[in-house]
């Protein structure tokens, strides 16, 4: 079967292959990218070298714990106040991409922030200020493209740092390892758990009460941690939900084909990854009551630690190290059990003859011993069910 099939059915729309092989790129019914690949040889080896579909830079760190591979594990927040408040949760990355624009290190940040005509939906920045990265500040739950026109954006005498959802950063590392784009120095990430469709979004400000044609102004996370989903309309009215509503009721239920079965929701190929790093009760459980936000921090090659050191030497950021790691477990369970549940999954989707990503076997059958029968039978009866429904 050729990797070409696989990538257009799982396509995330990154755009690198529009950015370096001039690909078509169509638009679905609900707004995901969809590739308008040819049968030449030279977009099938393309694809085998950079997309995360085919499972590079999936994680086949056998050695390494369920949280791959890293040089630490830190907590952390951004000491600039009103970018922690701003950010969805503690402006690690916000702050890092700042320190390195500020302090000589990248000439500008590529990144993505709303767009101004539909801010349901995401478009592509290159920022060289600390204003313009502070406006791109805070979660994005919609389709992203942020490579779609790297080629024209970028200028080789320049030099970058990339800011993007794991798979995004993943297919620019594999570009990157066949000598391309030199000049983007630092890639940074943060943990991801889908991507919804522009009609989730539609649906988003449906619930709010929001008339998505009228609206200016979308965050979906941030001013807190966790936050409140704000819409604002063009009359100023404001429209709030709760987060944990709107992903769960909403946009959760609504996310890209891949995002079911990647294997990758927390920076894998990042040089810095960061996630949510909550705060547990007494009882061990997960604290949603709002607080000042703080990161769990990855820092995974050694250009990561160096930074994220620098950051911290400077006074821009505040890092100590994670002393319990098996805290992660509840504190980010949707990745762990995503992570060791994957070889669950694909089982259930190769039953019904389904194309799956290439994963590395080992690496899956291991994670997969840290569940147990019960779980990972829940797992795939319930993936049977949804393939039966037709909603997979």
């Amino acid at each position: 079967m050729k990797i070409t099939e696989t990538c257009k059915e799982y396509c995330i729309g990154c755009g690198l292959c529009h950015s370096e092989l001039k690909t078509g790129m169509d638009e679905d019914a609900l707004g995901f990218f969809a590739p308008q690949f040819g049968e030449d040889s030279r977009t099938e080896e393309f694809l085998k070298q950079v997309c995360p579909v085919t499972g590079l830079h999936s994680d086949e760190a056998s050695e390494a714990d369920i949280w791959g591979s890293r040089r630490n594990t830190y907590a952390g927040f951004s000491t600039d106040s009103g970018i922690r408040k701003k950010a969805s949760s503690g402006g690690v990355i916000t702050t890092l991409a700042i320190y390195l624009l500020e302090s000589g290190q990248v000439d500008a940040v590529i990144e993505v922030a709303g767009c101004q005509e539909e801010p349901y939906r995401t478009e592509g920045r290159i920022c060289r200020t600390a204003e313009e990265i502070i406006a791109c500040c805070g979660s994005r739950y919609s389709i992203s493209a942020p490579w779609m026109n790297l080629r024209e954006l970028t200028e080789e005498k320049l030099r970058y740092a990339a800011v993007g959802k794991p798979c995004d950063i993943a297919a620019l590392r594999n570009l990157k390892n066949t000598g391309e784009y030199g000049n983007i120095l630092y890639l940074l990430s943060f943990f991801c758990a889908g991507m919804p469709s522009d009609r989730a979004g539609r649906t988003l400000l449906e619930k709010m009460n929001c008339n998505p044609e009228q609206c200016v102004s979308l965050n979906y996370r941030g001013n807190g941690w966790p936050g409140m989903v704000t819409a604002v309309d063009k009359s100023g009215h404001t429209y709030q939900m709760e987060y944990s509503n709107a992903w769960g009721g909403i946009l959760g239920r609504d996310i890209h084909p891949f995002c079911r079965v990647c294997f990758d929701g927390i920076g894998l190929a990042a040089d810095v990854a960061c996630g949510d790093g909550w705060y547990l009760s007494d009882r061990g459980e997960v604290d949603f009551s709002e607080r000042d936000g703080r990161n769990v921090i990855f820092p995974r090659t050694e250009t990561g630690e160096e930074i994220l050191q620098a950051a911290a030497e400077a006074g821009r950021i505040c890092l100590e190290p994670w002393e319990d790691i098996s805290q992660l477990k509840v504190i980010q369970n949707y990745q762990y059990m995503r992570r060791a549940t994957m070889r669950t999954r694909l089982l259930a989707y190769r039953l019904f003859g389904k194309r799956t990503p290439h994963y590395p076997g080992n690496r899956l059958k291991q994670l997969s011993g840290l569940v147990s029968f019960r779980q990972k039978l829940r797992i795939f009866l319930g993936t049977v069910k949804r393939i039966m429904q037709g909603r997979i």
